[in-house]
């Protein structure tokens, strides 16, 4: 398969239109598990809007792995098991904008965010609709890259999973 077939419009396969985005531990888990529906970032994105497949990066944020409760609040209903390296789930991307859009008034005096998870001076990526995979997929990822394609053997491999999408 050429290179320029394997990165062709999903929608021309058949497939789900979808992007990639990597997120560090404990964050990937929190956003599938625990109702983080706000992902920080400070880099632009498309105007895409749609599924996105959230890939645990390499590398944890040990910080926010050492602010973690020992114990999990009571409504979470899966155990915490931290993946590295993989697509964990997907998620719906529903909303972009930065934080002045919900922290500000016309004067510029703060007012409460979007989301508990949302901070100031960053673009707010709103999520919605989280699906842990019942089987993560191995795939290397890079940070930084705000939304990325995926190829369509890793779309394949999750819609194996979630026959839903």
């Amino acid at each position: 398969m050429s290179t320029a077939a394997a990165f062709a419009p999903a929608r021309r396969t058949g497939l789900p239109e979808m992007r990639l985005l990597s997120v560090r531990q404990p964050w990937a888990w929190q956003i599938l598990h625990e109702h983080k529906d706000v992902e920080n970032r400070i880099i632009p994105t498309s105007g895409y809007r749609g599924w996105v497949a959230i890939h645990a990066a390499r590398t944890p944020d040990d910080e926010a792995l050492g602010l973690l409760p020992a114990v999990p609040p009571q409504w979470v209903d899966a155990e915490r098991q931290f993946e590295y390296e993989a697509v964990i789930g997907v998620v719906r991307l529903v909303d972009v904008h930065d934080a002045s859009w919900c922290g500000e008034d016309q004067y510029g005096r703060p007012l409460e965010m979007c989301s508990p998870w949302a901070l100031r001076s960053f673009l707010h990526l709103v999520l919605a609709d989280p699906h842990p995979l019942p089987q993560p997929i191995p795939r290397i990822g890079r940070l930084g890259l705000g939304l990325a394609r995926p190829d369509r053997h890793l779309i394949e491999k999750v819609c194996e999973q979630l026959p839903f999408l």
